[in-house]
């Protein structure tokens, strides 16, 4: 990815309007790459929680998760991700009420050029803006560079450990400990550094894992709930529906019939 280019998701249910949109804008022009593409909004949100774009572009009506409801979602972990929804002139009061999301934009479908290249030379500006603030944020922080420094070092080999042992029962006070980090400071710079808490993060790791395994093996959902770092399958099954919004069972499923 070039130098200063923010990075988009693009997510649609029709593949067609997809590819439409991906091939449309002028996005490198633009300052942009569009870094994913999804029919479905359950990976759509997985993506958003671990690869955590700039910004993402939504249809409003969608199985399973609407554009609205990505949205909230998005909100609700605390990332501040820039949306523009995509609606039908039908939806429109109802693409409306995303504002209260703080969506960035709504576009009426068939999206014209010229109004969509607009929007994003406006979204551009404001994600510099947002940016020279973190930078401004940055130089503030920087008269603890030797003891952020340190941390940092630190994070990284605590970050590299999670993610090579995140299926384990993990503690983040015991991990600070190991690291000799300050707890308080570990979990602040944690979630600053992925978007969300401790016991978020490895729980949406546990679920694409979990989701891989029902997708690409015949496992039960009880040995893909072990597999994952579950002892308990009843609490793996709620932690799964909570986000998913069907059991483990009907997800897979659902999607072996598409």
């Amino acid at each position: 990815m070039a130098l200063g280019m923010y990075r988009v998701l693009i997510v649609e249910d029709e593949p067609w309007t997809l590819l439409g949109l991906v091939k449309t804008f002028d996005w490198e022009e633009k300052g942009y790459q569009v870094v994913g593409q999804t029919t479905n909004p359950v990976e759509a949100f997985d993506f958003i929680c671990l690869e955590k774009p700039d910004v993402v572009f939504t249809d409003v009506r969608m199985p399973e998760i609407s554009g609205i409801e990505l949205v909230k979602r998005t909100r609700e972990l605390g990332m501040d991700t820039e949306f523009i929804i995509i609606s039908g002139f039908a939806e429109f009061s109802y693409a409306q009420k995303a504002l209260s999301y703080g969506v960035f934009e709504y576009l009426l479908k068939p999206v014209d050029v010229n109004k969509g290249n607009a929007v994003l030379d406006k979204l551009f500006v404001h994600l510099q803006a947002k940016d020279g603030e973190t930078d401004k944020e940055k130089r503030i922080a920087a008269d603890h560079t030797d003891y952020e420094g340190q941390n940092n070092s630190d994070m990284n080999g605590l970050m590299e450990y999670i993610d090579k042992n995140y299926k384990k029962d993990l503690s983040l006070r015991d991990l600070a400990d190991r690291f000799y980090m300050n707890y308080s400071y570990c979990s602040e710079l944690f979630k600053k550094i992925k978007g969300v808490n401790f016991t978020e993060y490895i729980t949406y790791k546990r679920m694409k894992e979990a989701v891989r395994l029902l997708l690409d093996s015949n496992r039960t959902v009880n040995q893909i709930a072990q597999e994952v770092g579950y002892r308990d399958y009843y609490y793996f099954n709620k932690r799964f529906k909570a986000i998913y919004h069907q059991t483990p069972f009907q997800y897979r499923r659902n999607s072996r019939k598409v």
